[in-house]
């Protein structure tokens, strides 16, 4: 690859096929929109949508592992889209719209487990599997020979003088107790020996609260046992949201133990965060604050004018000057407000406000117009946590006849 150039759909495909997980990466930044527009633009949720493109990503991530190289990946992808979305022919979409953050860890967590597996399974030498096997059968034969000859070989007796007896002396022992510990001293031949028990398990928290920000999905918290007897401890999520690994387990005394949380902002409302987690111990139990925020921005569905060609202004001849441009808004959030804008002479912009009409369907007119050519006419809707989408559709302006 170059040094000042990106590399190339076909060297990326060649680097991942030769094991680098990065390369893959690189691959979906570059068509994770257009695969999650795809399947937008044929009436899915974005739900739905990030399911359809995580499907045609981890499908193509074994495709392009098994088969030869595609000389056009982006056809690629859309074909294994169309595959997963049954379609019988993949169309490229005419709006395409960010995928969601979530999506990409989503995806290359399990592509980068594939590589790594592979990877592994490859560096196996079967050879040297073979003299380990051999070596380890040998080892475990030759313990169980000695352990057979040492069964059966006599002891040897011990000598002992006729008539005599080893003195007997028997041991005085006293225990004494205190809250949360015990002494122990015991006298054998006039030596004093003192044992004093551990102190009970008690966990400490790295933190009191979790922030996963507006964008992060995954964090971490650590527990530590600050005693010294061993304590099971468990932690449970008010949110099914938010997966927690491990959830359970027993700590050492002295052990400390890294906690993972995993944020699935697909299945999060739009707004703030406030959701816990709670850990519990055998003598205690912490509640633990889990805070952030999660914007959606509104999403806009085939914009597009009615009638798709007007007159130009300014001859009385000149009567369909005006056209309606309509648009399907969608939001996980209510909707603000919806404006279609427009320059009359391709100078500054007019604004004019989309009404609602039914089924997430909003309508507004524009024109006249004094310019004859084709003309941009842009949607714009606004959430109310202040979030915006947009979507573009042309108007061809003409002279009248």
């Amino acid at each position: 690859m170059s040094d000042t150039q990106p590399p190339t759909d076909i060297e990326l495909v060649a680097d991942y096929r030769a094991g680098d997980a990065n390369a893959f990466a690189e691959i979906y930044d570059r068509h994770a929109a257009e695969v999650f527009s795809y399947f937008l633009a044929r009436g899915r949720s974005r739900s739905d949508a990030a399911d359809g493109a995580n499907d045609t990503f981890l499908e193509a991530s074994t495709r392009l592992d098994l088969t030869d190289s595609p000389t056009d990946l982006r056809s690629f992808l859309l074909d294994i889209a169309a595959n997963v979305s049954g379609d019988a022919k993949a169309v490229a979409p005419d709006e395409v719209v960010p995928a969601p953050p979530a999506l990409r860890p989503r995806v290359l967590g399990k592509v980068e487990r594939e590589v790594a597996s592979a990877f592994s399974m490859r560096a196996l030498d079967p050879e040297w599997t073979k003299i380990g096997l051999f070596a380890l059968v040998t080892l475990i034969v030759g313990l169980v020979g000695l352990a057979v000859s040492a069964q059966f070989e006599p002891l040897s007796p011990i000598a002992t003088v006729p008539g005599t007896q080893p003195p007997v002396t028997a041991p005085t022992a006293t225990t004494s107790s205190v809250p949360d510990s015990s002494t122990t001293t015991a006298a054998r031949g006039g030596a004093t020996s003192s044992t004093t028990a551990a102190a009970p398990a008690s966990i400490e928290i790295s933190t009191d609260s979790i922030d996963f920000g507006s964008e992060a999905t995954a964090n971490e918290l650590e527990l530590t046992n600050s005693g010294g007897r061993p304590g099971q401890w468990e932690i449970s999520s008010s949110s099914q949201a938010i997966a927690v690994s491990p959830r359970q387990g027993e700590l050492a005394g002295g052990e400390t133990v890294t906690i993972e949380l995993q944020l699935d902002r697909e299945n999060v409302g739009e707004g703030d965060l406030a959701e816990t987690i709670t850990v519990t111990w055998s003598d205690g139990e912490q509640e633990i604050p889990v805070v952030g925020s999660h914007e959606d921005n509104p999403v806009i569905h085939n914009p597009q004018a009615s009638p798709a060609s007007i007159q130009v202004s300014g001859d009385p001849e000149c009567s369909n000057t005006q056209t309606t441009v309509s648009a399907r808004v969608r939001d996980t959030s209510a909707l603000e407000s919806v404006v279609v804008q427009w320059s009359p002479d391709g100078g500054a912009q007019e604004e004019t406000a989309m009404a609602p009409v039914g089924d997430d369907m909003f309508e507004g007119v524009v024109g006249p117009f004094t310019v004859v050519g084709t003309v941009d006419v842009r949607i714009v809707a606004f959430d109310e946590r202040g979030n915006a989408g947009g979507a573009t559709t042309q108007i061809a302006v003409v002279e009248c006849p």
